[in-house]
C-alpha cells in the first residue's frame, strides 16, 4: 500500500505539485503550439507535421511501460523514484529547447529534413518526459492511501500545471508573440520560438529538481521494492501491461481516457487557429481566452474535492465531460445562428474568456478524477495480485494521454489538409483564407470535436470502484500485511 502517514506536510505537498509545472509547459506547448509553428509558421505540411507527432507516440508504446516497471522495482538508497527525477531534468530541457528551434532549412525543398527534425525531436522530448513524469505520478500515489487526500494531492499537482499554461501563454503572448509589420499576427513569427523555448526549458528543468529535492524527506516512508524483485525484462513489460488491462476498472477508465483526449487533442491542435483566423483575436485578446482555461481549471482543482464527495469520483468525471462538450461546442454554435458577437473585438475575446473560464472548470473533473482513480486502481489490483504497480498504471495511463493527444494533433492535421487548409509564409491574417475554408474549419473545431468525447463519455459508466469498495479493499489489505508481520515476527522468534 501507499505510505500510510497522510498528514502531509505543506511543503511536500507543495513540492510535489510544482513538478507537474514541467508536464504542463510541455504539453501545452504541445497542444497549443508544435502543430502551428511547423505547419503554419515553418511550411511543413499539415499531414507530416501531425504524423510526426503520431509516429512519436511509437516510441513512447515502449518506454512509458519500462519507465512504469523500471521504477516499481528500482532498488537503493533514494528510493523506487526519485533517482529517475533527477536523472531526467537536463535531457528533458535539451531536448525541448531542440524542438523549438531546427538547424535545418526551412524553405519550401526541405520538408523532408524538417519532418526528420520535428519526428527526432518530438522523440526525444517525450522520451525523457516519460522517464519523469511516470515516476512523479506513481509517487503521488504512494504518498498516502487516504481516499480524499489522494484527490488532494491530484488536485494540487494540477493547480500547477495550471499554472504551467498561464506562464507559458503569458510570455508568449505577453512578450515573444508581439506583433510587427512583417508578423502582424506575432506567433507566426518564426524568430519568436528559439528564445521562447529556451526560457521554456530553463523552467521546466528547475521544475524537476524542486519537485525531487522537496520530496526526498519522504522517501524513507514511501514504499519499497521486494529484494526478490528481477530486473525488469521486455516480456515482463508486456505481460505486467496485459495484466492490467485484466482490471476491469482500469480498462473502462483507460478505453474512455483515451476516446476523451483525442476530442481535447483535435480542439487544442486547432485552438490557435482558430483564434488567430476564425476569431480574428488581437496579441491580447488571444492571450485572455488562452489564460483563461488553465484559470478555470485552477477553479475546479479547487473544488474537486468537495465536488467528489458529494457525487463521487465516476460521476464528477462524466458530469464535467458532457459540460464540456456542451461550452466547447457553445461558441461557434452561436456563430452559425447569428447570435455571436462579431470577430476580431474585445466582446467577442471576454464571450470565449468567459465560455473557456467553465469549460477549464469542467475538464479539472476529468483530470483529476483520472488521476486519483489510478492510485485507487493500483490498491485493487494490490489486493488481487499481490505486488504494488502503481508504475504499471501510470505508466499505461500516461501512454493513453500522450497517444490519444497525439492521435488528436494527427486527426487535426489531416483535417487541415482535408479542408484545403493554406500554410506557410502566404498567410498572415485572415483575409489570406478562404471563407468556406474557416467555416469548415470552425465546424470540425467545434461541435464535432466536443462530440468525440462522447464515447468516451460512456465507457466512463463501467467504472464501479467507490469509496466503501476502496475501504473494503485497504481494510483487507491491512490485514494481509498485518498478518504477514505476525508470521515474520513468530519465524524469527522460533529460530
Amino acid at each position: 500500500m501507499a505510505a500510510k502517514s497522510t498528514r502531509l506536510s505543506f511543503g511536500v505537498k507543495f513540492f510535489f505539485g510544482a513538478g507537474q509545472a514541467a508536464e504542463g509547459i510541455k504539453t501545452c506547448s504541445f497542444g497549443t503550439f508544435l502543430l502551428f509553428y511547423y505547419n503554419q509558421v515553418l511550411g511543413l505540411s499539415a499531414d507530416l507535421a501531425g504524423l510526426a507527432i503520431a509516429l512519436s507516440l511509437l516510441f513512447d508504446a515502449l518506454t512509458d511501460p519500462i519507465a512504469g516497471s523500471v521504477s516499481d522495482r528500482w532498488q537503493g538508497p533514494g528510493g523506487r523514484r526519485h533517482p529517475f527525477l533527477y536523472a531526467s531534468a537536463l535531457p528533458l530541457g535539451l531536448s525541448f529547447y531542440l524542438l523549438f528551434n531546427p538547424w535545418v532549412s526551412i524553405d519550401g525543398a526541405s520538408q523532408a529534413g524538417l519532418f526528420a527534425w520535428m519526428l527526432t525531436a518530438t522523440i526525444l522530448t517525450r522520451a525523457t518526459m516519460t522517464l519523469y513524469h511516470v515516476p512523479h505520478m506513481a509517487l503521488g500515489a504512494e504518498l498516502s492511501d487516504d481516499y480524499d487526500e489522494r484527490t488532494v494531492l491530484v488536485a494540487i499537482r494540477h493547480f500547477f500545471g495550471a499554472l504551467a499554461f498561464i506562464g507559458v501563454f503569458a510570455l508568449g503572448f505577453g512578450h515573444y508573440f508581439s506583433p510587427s509589420a512583417e508578423f502582424p499576427n506575432g506567433q507566426t513569427n518564426p524568430e519568436a520560438y528559439p528564445p521562447f523555448a529556451l526560457v521554456l526549458s530553463v523552467l521546466m528543468v528547475a521544475s524537476v529538481f524542486a519537485t525531487a529535492w522537496g520530496t526526498r524527506s519522504r522517501i524513507p516512508h514511501l514504499p519499497k521494492a521486494r529484494a526478490t524483485e528481477a530486473r525488469v525484462h521486455a516480456t515482463e513489460v508486456v505481460l505486467e501491461a496485459w495484466t492490467a488491462m485484466q482490471n476491469a476498472s482500469f480498462r473502462w477508465m483507460m478505453f474512455g481516457f483515451i476516446l476523451i483526449i483525442i476530442a481535447f487533442g483535435v480542439a487544442g491542435a486547432t485552438a490557435l487557429y482558430m483564434f488567430t483566423f476564425f476569431w480574428q483575436l488581437d496579441q491580447f485578446q488571444i492571450l485572455s481566452v488562452l489564460v483563461a482555461g488553465p484559470v478555470g481549471s485552477m477553479f475546479g482543482y479547487t473544488a474537486a474535492r468537495r465536488f467528489f464527495v458529494w457525487l463521487d469520483k465516476r460521476n464528477a468525471m462524466i458530469a464535467g465531460g458532457l459540460l464540456w462538450m456542451v461550452l466547447h461546442a457553445l461558441p461557434v454554435t452561436l456563430h452559425l445562428a447569428g447570435w455571436a458577437p462579431p470577430p476580431g473585438t474585445w466582446t467577442t475575446a471576454l464571450f470565449l474568456t468567459l465560455i473557456t473560464v467553465l469549460a477549464g472548470a469542467a475538464i479539472a473533473q476529468l483530470i483529476v478524477g483520472i488521476g486519483t482513480a489510478m492510485a485507487d486502481i493500483a490498491d485493487e489490483n494490490e489486493l488481487a495480485s499481490g505486488r504494488r504497480q502503481e508504475g504499471v498504471f501510470f505508466g499505461a495511463s500516461a501512454f493513453a494521454n500522450k497517444c490519444s493527444a497525439a492521435l488528436g494533433s494527427y486527426l487535426a492535421g489531416l483535417t487541415l489538409v482535408w479542408i484545403g487548409w493554406p500554410s506557410g509564409e502566404a498567410v498572415r491574417t485572415a483575409a489570406d483564407i478562404p471563407a468556406d475554408t474557416l467555416l469548415s474549419l470552425a465546424i470540425l473545431s467545434g461541435p464535432v470535436a466536443a462530440l468525440l468525447a462522447l464515447p468516451g463519455l460512456a465507457c466512463l459508466c463501467g467504472y464501479r470502484l467507490n469509496r466503501t469498495q476502496l475501504e473494503a479493499i485497504q481494510t483487507a489489505l491491512r490485514g494481509k500485511q498485518g498478518a504477514a508481520s505476525t508470521l515474520v515476527g513468530k519465524s524469527r522468534a522460533s529460530a
